[in-house]
């Protein structure tokens, strides 16, 4: 799913922003490269079927910002904002706990660890991993 599929969702669909507002989204988007415009609309107090509160979020945008959301705005919506909302959501929960299992990975290889570091490192990734197959497989959903 594109960023411009979450913005859809996220900013046009009741349930689809619900879901999104309900999961740990901060922790996640401050492990996602260039998602600060995310955080920001997840962020906004924005209702879908409140222009005013749309208008009022898109004032506080650059001009460049601005003309990116507004070009996602007038994309045809998907058919099930929720459901592409939560596929896309787990696509993005899995890449942000396999690159703290790349970190970790790495970080156990370095040759001056401490025992008790080798254990701490070891216990993490064993976490990471359980929490990567707890993740439900993201699905990609087709373009619309």
């Amino acid at each position: 799913m594109t960023w411009r599929c979450f913005v859809c969702s996220r900013l046009r669909d009741e349930t689809a922003r619900s879901f999104l507002l309900s999961e740990n989204w901060h922790e996640v988007l401050a492990q996602t490269p260039n998602s600060s415009l995310l955080v920001r609309i997840l962020e906004a107090d924005i209702r879908p079927g409140d222009p005013a509160s749309l208008s009022s979020f898109m004032a506080t945008l650059s001009p460049p910002e601005e003309s990116l959301v507004a070009g996602w705005l007038v994309q045809k919506s998907p058919q099930n904002p929720a459901v592409v909302a939560e596929d896309w959501w787990r696509g993005l929960r899995q890449a942000a706990i396999r690159r703290q299992l790349e970190v970790a990975e790495s970080k156990i290889k370095l040759p001056q660890l401490s025992t008790g570091e080798v254990v701490s490192l070891q216990k993490q990734i064993l976490d990471l991993r359980e929490q990567l197959h707890e993740v439900p497989q993201f699905s990609p959903a087709p373009a619309q």
